[in-house]
């Protein structure tokens, strides 16, 4: 081992993984925070079409290379902390499993619930908040992600991209996009890879501070803060106190795209 790998991983708990220092695990925090903002606050609008309009295309390259980076963060450091990159090898490290006792599919239920009815409480903050200086989203941010903007229709979220029959933008969005990117990349990151990575520092807390610091990790939206941490704190419990890092995905998957999908299925597939 290194020095400077010795200073990072100081410690192993007690299923023998390396541990994080305090301000390791600041900087898997800030490094996403900043590449994010990267992409999107200065590759972003040099790509504006001229009514000053953000093209889907372009949102979806941002969203491609911010979550990528992720997934490919978590898979290096996975496969130097020496496990192979299979289920198989990786079913305890990460938690690959479902709850195995009945109250934890009880417990698992309720947490959900809460954390949709609490998420959809806190976010009628997130418009307010964004009213803040220093938490206003700029003009050209896309409609679906500013909640100073309506969204009547799927469309609407999706103004230049023409959805009746596009089989292959549901595809990109809801499925290469949405389950691969979005939330294996990030539960693969922030909770599969980092939260055990931080019991040295925060001990039994390890789940709320792992919640705390996804929630400020997305700084780069920082208006819909209030929305996002009931969300994240249920992520961060699944993964944690219930032990299963599916049951965290299935959250994540089912609150960032369970209502758009059931708008997009009749706009695209033409049901109902």
């Amino acid at each position: 081992m290194t020095t400077a790998t010795a200073a990072m991983e100081s410690s192993r708990d007690e299923g023998g993984i390396p541990q994080y220092s305090l301000g390791m695990i600041l900087l898997m925090f800030a490094w996403p925070l900043a590449w994010f903002s990267f992409l999107i606050y200065v590759i972003g609008p040099t790509l504006l079409r001229s009514d000053g309009s953000i093209p889907t295309w372009v949102v979806l390259m941002i969203s491609f290379l911010g979550n990528g980076a992720e997934l490919a963060v978590a898979l290096i450091v996975l496969r130097r902390e020496g496990y192979r990159l299979t289920l198989k090898a990786l079913r305890d490290r990460i938690n690959w499993r479902f709850p195995g006792v009945w109250w934890k599919w009880v417990a698992a239920l309720v947490v959900f619930v809460a954390a949709v009815a609490l998420s959809m409480f806190t976010g009628q903050f997130n418009a307010k908040l964004a009213t803040v200086p220093g938490f206003i989203p700029p003009d050209w941010f896309p409609a679906i992600m500013n909640p100073l903007e309506e969204v009547n229709s799927i469309q609407e979220a999706y103004p230049d991209v023409n959805l009746a029959g596009n089989y292959l933008f549901f595809l990109i969005e809801f499925v290469v996009y949405g389950v691969i990117f979005n939330i294996i990349g990030e539960e693969l990151y922030y909770r599969g890879m980092l939260q055990p990575k931080m019991r040295g520092v925060f001990g039994k807390w390890a789940w709320q501070a792992n919640a705390i610091g996804f929630v400020l990790k997305h700084g780069y939206f920082r208006w819909n803060f209030p929305g996002i941490l009931p969300a994240a704190l249920a992520f961060s419990f699944a993964f944690g106190p219930l032990g299963s890092l599916p049951i965290a995905m299935i959250y994540h998957y089912l609150g960032n795209f369970l209502f758009p999908i059931i708008l997009a299925i009749p706009a695209v597939f033409g049901a109902g």
